[in-house]
């Protein structure tokens, strides 16, 4: 699936810098998060076929000072599991089919 010019369009949205995308969206599709003040890119979020969200990818936000992040870093979906979303891997790589 070529994720670099998602078929389903690639959306622009700017909010708060706390903020939740949907987990639902167009399929094949892509939303890039800016903060609305500063119109820094914060996250993107991927959309598979059926529209579930498969990849996020972290630009920029806070920090628990007990346990900073690397920047960007991606946060994986499986669907199957109770709770998709994988949590923060300092050691899980930028998943370069997806940009």
């Amino acid at each position: 699936m070529g994720m670099c010019k998602p078929s389903g369009g690639k959306y622009d949205v700017y909010g708060p810098s706390k903020h939740s995308l949907p987990k639902n969206y167009l399929p094949n599709s892509r939303i890039d998060y800016y903060d609305e003040k500063t119109r820094e890119l914060l996250q993107q979020r991927w959309y598979d076929p059926n529209g579930l969200a498969i990849l996020d990818r972290d630009w920029k936000h806070y920090n628990n000072p007990q346990k900073p992040h690397k920047f960007p870093h991606d946060h994986p979906y499986d669907w199957s599991m109770k709770i998709p979303r994988y949590g923060y891997d300092e050691n899980r790589p930028i998943n370069i089919e997806y940009c």
